[in-house]
């Protein structure tokens, strides 16, 4: 029996050829979309949920008083906190400091090109809290001579394969050190798994960093986590921490702590937190809506085609019940139909996702821990889900079908039927066109907001602007600001604190905000050469600029006591000048230690996401360390690139130089928006995709059940235009009815996204008109194609006798 509805699905859906092949097509499409966001998702929101003690590992986050926003938080805290809590709160079983950095290594010290790894940086205690699998295992224990590593696995097999890499030096490529630092291979680990914010090559163990907990709420921050007691309530505890410092600080507003579980530091760290490997949630929310509206598409071209088909297998289910087949026989039958045609769809669209498994990962810029594959519980629960789906989209139709009579009511029940379900196709026809529009106005808006962040006038010229990130000069400074200015197309350079994007200044003041009284604000400092921000082509609106001839204008960079104490010649921005209500260039402005000089027009230190901070620009004598710039004449960057290249290995032949085009470091900012772009566009193209071979596929259908009408009509004199037209009026309405209601959705979407950037776009009132005009554009070509086609046919034809 059950071979028999297999046969006969099959010969049905090998008889109906093209609603067969929408159907599969438009289902593989949804169904392998679902399946690689599903794999996306799931390997997001696995990060971290594998160690032992996940469930009580948590992050220390400080958050920070009398700041702009009220609640400013960071992914640090003091470095004698982890210790102190642990000596007075039974609940901490331990602690140890955690991140990760990238570093330049070279197997010997004499090699020229070193190649990029990455480094957690942790203390003795690690393996309290992470569980680190040692394959191979010298002497761990740190040393006041040499730093110990443990390498991973796949390191091993890349750089010592065939070889025991236990008791061998490795050498980086410092930046602040004048000599490469020599880290001594201790042990090897199984590769760290792919999902933690801690993924790394490398184990660097060291000594606890040993200091006082400040009573002045003051001090150096590091990255700790707390391993708690199994059972402890993260937040009563954090109260009882809160308590506890508030009580033992002298200060009136003191630094408050949060410990956030290290399941959702990955996903859930909208703050700043030193993090490298980081995850966006929303993004995560985003995906998976835009791939359940695709295999919704997909789904309602299923239904509608099966329930427009109906009409013609009337003859088919009265024969079936004449014979004397029950109800469920024929919903049994059709719904094997279904399954059929979803496990055709299945196999491939699973072909296919092991295909785009690779592409995916290098979208992603990482490899997946977790796939569909991975396990039969993947297995099962994806399957269990395709059959459920499968289940519900085909009830509706077979339920439908089956309730034709026999003979005697068949004309009259059709006729009822028809119209009962014709408003369900229409509105099934409006929802995916809806869904289509909503994801076409949001790849627009996408698009004009990166492209406004790219082209955005962030207040200073970032072309033939290059930069050398932060190190140490080694007293060579001038000698190397001489050779690089032999070039005769350098022109200015200049040593900074700050690089664009490199967050909002060097240091930040908190002060009474004059505009409203009672509250504080933040103040940046950006600290350079006096010559900065003429190499940064800031614009001058009032005053000067600071000057190497003066010299009360620049600070000697070492003499921290008129840091602290002198009031310095600064330079500031207008938004601050106004911000902080100063009357007049040249006076104190003695809370913030400045002598304002200069007004500069508005400038963005950090990205669009953020708004801008008063800023203000100090100057340095000598600085040991720092950032270089260098102005150079437009396109010659990369031939200036070379030279100074080429100068550094010269002066610092062991020094990490780390050079870049300003431009393209800012446009770097915005990687997520631009791969969100790419996903919205070929979202967009898939679902107008699925939108117009569902309606192909009803226009073919309806095109076969008028064809003796359109014959007499055409008879009677009807032209191809008006068939055409005919034909075509039905389904173009469901499309301006869909725009209707897409406009609001998309537009209440689109602004809750735009919330996240301080600066961007105003939505506008052309991108509901293209995406609607896009909509319809596509059903007049799917439409007209079919129409035309059954307008011009031979009248004769669809009038001869069956």
């Amino acid at each position: 029996m059950i071979w028999n509805y297999f046969k006969t699905a099959w010969r049905t859906l090998l008889k109906n050829k093209v609603s067969t092949f929408i159907n599969v097509l438009g289902l593989t499409v949804g169904i392998c979309a679902c399946m690689l966001v599903t794999t996306v998702v799931l390997d997001e929101i696995s990060y971290d949920s594998h160690w032992k003690h996940a469930d009580n590992l948590y992050r220390i986050v400080s958050v920070h008083p009398d700041q702009a926003d009220g609640s400013h938080k960071s992914g640090a805290a003091y470095v004698g906190l982890a210790p102190e809590l642990q000596r007075n709160f039974p609940e901490v079983i331990d602690y140890s400091e955690l991140y990760i950095s990238p570093i330049q290594l070279k197997i010997n010290k004499q090699d020229s090109e070193p190649f990029n790894s990455v480094m957690l940086y942790t203390d003795t205690s690690v393996q309290n809290l992470l569980d680190i699998n040692l394959l191979q295992q010298g002497d761990l224990a740190p040393s006041s001579e040499t730093s110990k590593i443990i390498i991973s696995k796949s390191f091993k097999e890349n750089y010592f394969p065939n070889t025991d890499p236990v008791g061998k030096i490795l050498y980086d490529v410092p930046r602040y050190e004048a000599a490469a630092n020599e880290y001594l291979i201790a042990g090897v680990m199984d590769d760290m798994p792919a999902n933690t914010h801690l993924r790394a090559d490398l184990v660097l163990i060291q000594n606890r960093s040993i200091q006082e907990l400040n009573k002045d709420d003051w001090g150096r921050y590091v990255r700790h986590y707390l391993l708690l007691r199994e059972g402890t309530d993260y937040r009563a505890f954090a109260e009882k921490v809160n308590t506890w410092y508030k009580n033992n600080t002298s200060r009136k507003h003191v630094t408050q702590f949060e410990f956030q579980p290290i399941q959702d530091v990955y996903l859930k760290s909208d703050f700043p937190a030193y993090q490298i490997i980081k995850g966006n949630i929303q993004h995560i929310y985003i995906f998976s809506g835009v791939a359940i509206l695709l295999l919704l598409i997909a789904c309602i071209n299923y239904v509608n085609l099966s329930t427009a088909r109906a009409l013609s297998r009337r003859k088919e289910t009265g024969v079936r019940k004449v014979l004397g087949a029950s109800r469920a026989y024929i919903i049994t039958q059709f719904l094997i139909e279904s399954l059929l045609t979803f496990g055709i769809a299945t196999c491939i669209a699973f072909v296919l996702y092991q295909l785009s498994i690779s592409p995916l990962e290098a979208f992603i810029g990482h490899p997946l821990a977790v796939t569909l594959n991975a396990g039969w519980q993947y297995i099962a629960g994806g399957g269990l889900s395709i059959l459920f789906i499968c289940l519900l989209t085909g009830l509706y139709p077979a339920w439908l079908i089956s309730g034709f009579k026999g003979s005697g009511t068949l004309n009259k029940l059709l006729q009822t039927t028809n119209r009962n379900h014709n408003w369900l196709r229409k509105s099934l026809v409006v929802a995916q066109f809806s869904i289509s529009i909503v994801i076409v106005v949001a790849m627009l808006i996408v698009q004009q907001q990166v492209n406004f962040m790219k082209n955005k006038d962030v207040g200073f010229n970032a072309d033939g602007l290059i930069s050398i990130n932060h190190v140490s000069f080694e007293n060579n400074l001038d000698a190397l600001k001489t050779e690089i200015k032999r070039d005769p197309s350098v022109i200015s350079l200049s040593i900074s604190s700050w690089l664009p994007s490199d967050g909002a200044g060097y240091m930040v003041k908190t002060i009474d905000n004059p505009l409203n009284p009672g509250e504080k604000q933040e103040l940046w400092y950006i600290a350079g050469d006096p010559n900065l921000a003429e190499t940064l082509g800031l614009q001058l609106t009032d005053g000067r600029f600071l000057s190497s001839a003066i010299s009360s204008d620049a600070l000697e960079a070492t003499d921290l006591e008129a840091e602290v104490n002198a009031t310095r010649p600064a330079i500031m921005t207008r938004g601050t000048f106004d911000a902080l209500q100063i009357n007049s260039l040249n006076q104190p402005f003695e809370e913030a230690k400045i002598l304002p000089v200069g007004i500069v027009e508005d400038f963005n230190s950090e990205s669009l996401h953020k708004t801008l901070m008063p800023t203000v620009i100090v100057a340095y004598k000598n600085p040991p360390y720092g950032a270089l710039l260098i102005r150079v004449k437009p396109g010659t960057e990369h031939q200036v690139m070379k030279s100074v290249a080429s100068t550094w290995r010269e002066m610092y032949p062991e020094k990490f130089l780390d050079m870049s085009m300003v431009k393209e470091t800012l446009e770097s900012q915005y990687k997520a928006e631009e791969k969100l772009r790419t996903l919205f566009t070929a979202f967009s193209l898939l679902t107008m995709l699925l939108a117009a071979l569902g309606v192909f596929g009803l226009v073919v259908h309806a095109v076969s059940l008028r064809f003796r009408e359109i014959g007499v009509r055409k008879v009677l004199g009807a032209s191809v235009s008006g068939i055409a037209t005919m034909l075509s009026k039905d389904f173009i309405k469901p499309v301006f009815l869909a725009i209707l209601i897409a406009s609001p959705i998309a537009w209440w979407a689109m602004n809750k996204w735009l919330e996240d950037f301080a600066y961007r776009i105003e939505i506008q009132w052309w991108m509901f008109a293209l995406a609607g005009l896009g909509a319809i554009l596509i059903a007049l070509i799917t439409v007209s194609s079919q129409a035309i086609k059954a307008a011009i046919a031979n009248p004769v034809d669809s009038l001869r006798d069956e």
